[in-house]
């Protein structure tokens, strides 16, 4: 399922073991056309309490993969989850999170992909689809739909004209 006008989103498993992923779409176009990208750190927010076991402690890294301007069409759709990735596994978020916010520094092989003239979305998961538990093990995190502005994901971007 696909909720594209949610204020959360999930990551981890529900009770049937099928894995939660999540759409980040940002618009990137504000970035001057000749930047030159040293250093990109995406954030989310955690919204709520935790489901079941910590999917930090069974479900691996919360991993990260880039694709610009979209997985599969600017609207979210189902295909998106599964679609290929400009660069797969750009980032891993750290497990430790700082007044509810998880980061992650995302690695040089990302910068091309930022798109500097319209929308770059990244695509997040655990890289263990579920822990065949048969039960839901998940978090909540802010969407850009959330109704507190400063709660939305974070893309901070720096960098420099040559």
């Amino acid at each position: 399922m696909h909720y594209p006008n949610a204020t959360s989103f999930r990551l981890g498993d529900d009770s049937s073991n099928r894995q939660y992923r999540g759409i980040l779409h940002f618009d990137t176009a504000n970035l001057p056309d000749t930047a030159v990208i040293t250093s990109v750190i995406l954030k989310i927010k955690q919204q709520g309490s935790i489901a079941g076991t910590n999917p930090f402690t069974t479900h691996g890294s919360l991993m990260a993969d880039i694709r610009q301007p979209s997985f599969d069409s600017a609207a979210l759709q189902v295909g998106d989850f599964q679609a290929v990735a400009g660069q797969s596994g750009i980032a891993t978020f750290d497990p430790t999170p700082v007044s509810s916010w998880y980061r992650a520094v995302l690695n040089n092989a990302a910068f091309p992909h930022i798109n500097l003239t319209g929308t770059t979305q990244f695509r997040l998961y655990f890289t263990l689809d579920d822990n065949n538990d048969l039960g839901a093990d998940y978090m909540a995190f802010s969407s850009g739909n959330s109704a507190t502005a400063a709660n939305r994901p974070q893309l901070l971007v720096v960098y420099y004209i040559p």
